[in-house]
């Protein structure tokens, strides 16, 4: 569907070229731009405007971390808290693997990945024509335009199996520059690799590199293409990614810790567990969601923090090495965050939030706020070991598909010990600055500093001269 729009202030760009480098951290993107690593980058895009350091989402991964992007929504909000979750309301025993129970969106769920978010207007509903490459969030793009749809399954699965994902990029570039030399109005195309390369090695093997300049080189080409049709000052240009990643030490098995405290685990590709009283969700690797059963039929409500913690769950989970923070909902609703070393509390009344510790503070932050505003709480912390944290814990328990606690690890490690084939050297997902921490570069400035994911979708359509109305609501704001 079309939505109205209004004209911007400014003149607008006719034109919108989106690339999306799944996985690229901030540090190592910004590093290679300053060492000539990615030198049209930063020619047609970083010199004629801007490079920030922007904060994702929790959870930092891909799927959830695109709804920002083209929606202006938290997962939270879009109800997709994960590429994995379960659905208390609806998993139940016999039919455990009907949907909405149980989903992973790295299975089949993957068909139903649209179908679960909310209704609301993507980026591809304000252009025409647009094209759409690798996306998996291609909701109001033509299927005659969504350029990979055929291609995708078949390229993705002989990728991970063979480890050849240069081959996928490769097909990105050349769907690129023909989408770009058709003159579509919008174009959005990601480059899978960095992220796959880099979960098989390092965050900066040769293999990652190498894709970065192969990235670098897909954009002269289409810079050369619109100087040639006096296109590219009326183009506006993003290339950034979902989320960032640090280098895998060490696995936890979160599912292990559970079964020998008693409380037999569900978890993926394990679903069919007999008796199992508890469910862990992955997501990234650095975060996953726990749920546990409750008395009566079915798995019921979400269950308390305080109940959990009576049950002793609390406890047995930080004695996990290389386990961060373990958070849930309170009684009366507001959101507690704990580490070995002190607890805190979130609340959010009337749009403001409030953060008090006791004990230490396990955030970092080493200040208890009051009544601040969003936009306050991303300024506050923004270069904090967990940026953004209070907001993006609240949000992700907006989703009722959300676990009763969600983990996060600390750096260098993952929280799946099993089932990862092939096995991951890097991780993502956590509330960590190194997951959350994003490029932003763009071919207009931006004076401002601190910016989340979630504002990319109303400033984009802002730069277009097209503004998405607030009814629904969405959570990103626009940025100058």
């Amino acid at each position: 569907m079309k939505r109205d729009f209004m004209e911007s202030t400014k003149t607008p760009f006719k034109r919108f070229i989106f690339i999306l480098i799944d996985g690229a951290p901030y540090a190592v993107f910004k590093e290679l731009v300053e060492n000539d690593v990615l030198p049209n980058i930063k020619k047609h895009v970083i010199a004629r405007g801007c490079l920030k350091k922007a904060v994702s989402v929790f959870p930092s991964t891909t799927g959830p971390a695109f709804t920002p992007f083209f929606m202006g929504l938290f997962p939270g909000t879009a109800n997709i808290p994960g590429i994995r979750w379960l659905s208390k309301a609806d998993f139940q025993n016999p039919h455990r693997f009907k949907r909405p129970g149980v989903c992973s969106y790295l299975g089949l769920d993957a068909l139903d990945f649209e179908a679960d978010l909310p209704v609301n207007p993507t980026l591809f509903n304000f252009f025409s024509p647009v094209s759409n490459i690798y996306n998996p969030l291609a909701r109001g793009c033509p299927p005659d335009k969504n350029l990979t749809r055929w291609v995708k399954p078949f390229a993705y699965a002989y990728a991970h199996f063979s480890h050849q994902w240069r081959f996928v990029n490769q097909i990105a570039g050349r769907h690129l520059c023909k989408a770009v030399e058709a003159g579509d109005r919008f174009v959005m195309c990601l480059f899978p690799a960095v992220d796959t390369f880099s979960h098989l090695s390092h965050t900066q093997s040769p293999q990652v590199i190498e894709t970065y300049r192969e990235i670098d080189a897909a954009v002269e080409k289409i810079a050369d293409n619109l100087q040639k049709t006096n296109a590219l000052d009326e183009t506006l240009m993003l290339i950034t990614s979902d989320h960032g990643m640090t280098n895998t030490h060490t696995h936890i098995d979160v599912v292990k810790q559970m079964d020998d405290a008693g409380w037999r685990c569900l978890h993926y590709p394990r679903l069919w567990r007999r008796g199992a009283t508890s469910a862990s969700m992955v997501s990234g690797n650095g975060m996953t969601h726990l749920y546990f059963k409750n008395e009566g039929p079915g798995w019921g409500k979400r269950t308390s923090f305080e109940h959990l913690q009576k049950m002793g769950v609390i406890e047995a989970l930080l004695e996990l090495e290389g386990l961060a923070l373990v958070a849930g909902q309170s009684r009366e609703g507001s959101i507690i965050v704990q580490n070995r070393i002190g607890r805190a509390k979130i609340t959010c009344q009337a749009g403001t939030f409030s953060y008090r510790f006791e004990q230490a503070d396990p955030l970092g932050y080493g200040v208890c706020y009051d009544t601040l505003s969003s936009s306050e709480v991303l300024r506050q912390t923004y270069d904090a070991a967990y940026p953004d944290a209070i907001v993006q814990l609240w949000q992700i328990f907006q989703s009722n598909r959300t676990g009763d606690l969600v983990l996060s690890a600390a750096s260098g490690y993952d929280l799946r010990a099993r089932y990862e084939i092939p096995e991951h050297h890097a991780t993502h997902g956590a509330l960590l600055a190194e997951h959350l921490h994003i490029p932003l570069a763009m071919n207009v400035p931006i004076a401002e500093t601190c910016i989340r994911s979630v504002d990319v979708f109303p400033t984009v359509l802002n730069l277009c001269g097209r503004v998405v109305a607030q009814d629904p609501k969405i959570d990103g704001k626009i940025v100058y």
